[in-house]
C-alpha cells in the first residue's frame, strides 16, 4: 500500500465509506464529524454532535489535514467494537468483518451493524478495548495521529512503515452482530454493569426510603477533611476551561500519550474514554483500587456514583488513602461510618448496632481505644 505525500489519507476514507455504504441498511447515513489536525479531539468551538459532516464535506476536511471521526448514534445501527488489547480478546471470538488497525498498529477496529438492536450498547471496558454505539466515537480510517519513538519501536516492523496511520486491514463486508456473539470480556463488563445499576437503583430506593444525612453533615464539627476535598485537589488539574486534557496516569493509562481524555468543570472530572464523571472521593476511590473508573464515577444521565459514599468500608478505605498519600492531614478524625465499619471489624459491634451508619458514643470509645494500641491515628478522642 503506497503511503501519500500527506499526513492524512483521504483515499483510504474514500475506501472505507464506499464498503461501509455497500453494505449499510436502507436509510443509513454515516455520522462524520471533524477532528483537529494530528490529533483525535472535536475541534473546538462547537459541540461535536451538533457537528456532522456529509461524506463530501469529510473528504474535504480530510484533504486539508483535518482528522475526521465517526460514531453510532441512538438512531442507527452501527456498531464499531474497538479492541485495545488482543490478549484479552481472543481472535477466534471476533466475527469476522471490515477491520481497521489504528495509529498504534496493534489495536483493531471491528465495524457492524446490529439489525437487531442488541448490540447497540456502549460497553468500556478497563483497558481490553470498548463496544462504541450510541454516541461513541472512534477515528476513520484515513485519519492520522503521530507515534513516538517508543510506540514504534512496540510495533511489528513490517507495521512501522504506517505508524500514525487508521487503515483498512481487512476489506470485507461489513457483518450483523447481536449481542451474545460479542467476545466475552464485553458480556462480562455488559452483566457487570447491569448488576452495578441494580446496586444503584436499590440505594436509590434506600435513600427516598430512610432520607439518610450526607457524609459529610454526619460528621458535626469535628468534620473529616476528606469531604472537603475537590477533584482538582486529588487529581491536580483545576478547571480546564472545557478543553480536553491528558488523564493522569496513576488514574488510568488511556494506551496513547496524545490521548486528551478528561476535562474539570464546577469540581467534577470527566473522564471521556468511559464518558463517566468522578468527584473527589470516587477519584481516590479508583487510586485505592477499590472499583476502576468505569465503575466508580458516575454515568452521563444517572444520578449515583458507582462508588458509595455511605458506605462505610468504602469510606475506610479511601479515608486511609488519602492519608497515607498526603491529600489529608495525618490527624484527621475519621469519619463516623468509616469508624462503624472498624468497630464492627474488630467485633465490638455488630452492624445491627449502627443506625444510618454512625456508631453509638460506648462502641466509638472501645474502637477508639483498639486504634490507638494498634497505633493508628483516628483524630478523635
Amino acid at each position: 500500500m503506497a503511503l501519500p505525500d500527506i499526513k492524512t489519507n483521504p483515499e483510504e476514507l474514500l475506501k472505507f465509506h464506499t464498503i461501509l455504504m455497500k453494505y449499510a441498511p436502507n436509510g443509513y447515513l454515516p455520522f462524520y464529524f471533524v477532528l483537529e489536525i494530528g490529533g483525535k479531539e472535536p475541534k473546538a468551538g462547537i459541540s461535536w454532535k451538533k457537528n456532522r459532516k456529509s461524506f463530501e464535506q469529510a473528504i474535504k476536511l480530510m484533504e486539508k489535514g483535518y482528522n475526521i471521526g465517526i460514531a453510532g448514534t441512538d438512531n442507527d445501527a452501527l456498531c464499531i467494537m474497538d479492541v485495545d488489547d488482543m490478549n484479552q480478546v481472543p481472535f477466534d471470538q471476533i466475527k469476522p468483518t471490515l477491520q481497521i488497525t489504528s495509529r498504534k498498529r496493534i489495536g483493531r477496529h471491528y465495524y457492524y451493524f446490529s439489525l437487531d438492536g442488541s448490540a447497540k450498547k456502549n460497553i468500556p471496558t478497563g483497558d481490553a478495548g470498548e463496544v462504541r454505539s450510541v454516541w461513541y466515537y472512534v477515528l476513520a480510517p484515513g485519519s492520522y495521529v503521530s507515534c513516538d519513538a517508543e510506540d514504534i519501536e512496540a510495533m511489528p516492523e513490517e507495521e512501522r512503515q504506517y505508524a500514525g496511520r487508521y487503515t483498512i486491514t481487512v476489506e470485507r463486508p461489513l457483518s450483523e452482530i447481536t449481542y451474545d456473539e460479542f467476545p466475552d470480556v464485553y458480556k462480562r463488563r455488559y452483566e457487570e454493569k447491569k448488576r452495578d445499576d441494580i446496586s444503584k437503583a436499590l440505594r436509590s430506593v434506600n435513600k427516598q426510603i430512610r432520607k439518610p444525612i450526607s457524609p459529610a453533615r454526619k460528621e458535626g464539627k469535628l468534620m473529616s477533611a476528606l469531604w472537603k476535598l475537590d477533584v482538582g485537589d486529588v487529581s491536580g488539574i483545576g478547571n480546564t476551561g472545557g478543553k480536553r486534557v491528558p488523564m493522569p496516569l496513576e488514574m488510568h493509562s488511556s494506551g496513547s500519550k496524545t490521548g486528551h481524555n478528561c476535562s474539570v468543570d464546577n469540581g467534577k472530572l470527566t473522564c471521556w474514554r468511559h464518558y463517566i464523571v468522578h468527584n473527589a472521593f470516587s477519584y481516590l476511590a479508583v487510586l485505592a483500587g477499590i472499583l476502576p473508573c468505569e465503575r466508580a464515577g458516575k454515568e452521563h444521565g444517572s444520578s449515583y456514583f458507582g462508588v458509595d459514599m455511605c458506605d462505610g468500608e468504602t469510606v475506610y478505605k479511601v479515608w486511609s488513602y488519602a492519608k497515607l498519600h498526603g491529600f489529608i492531614p495525618e490527624d484527621d478524625p475519621i469519619p463516623w461510618s468509616a469508624l462503624a465499619y472498624y468497630a464492627i471489624s474488630k467485633k465490638v459491634c455488630a452492624k445491627k448496632d449502627i443506625v444510618d451508619g454512625k456508631i453509638p458514643k460506648v462502641f466509638s470509645i472501645v474502637a477508639l481505644m483498639i486504634a490507638k494500641k494498634e497505633g493508628l491515628n483516628f483524630g478523635r478522642v
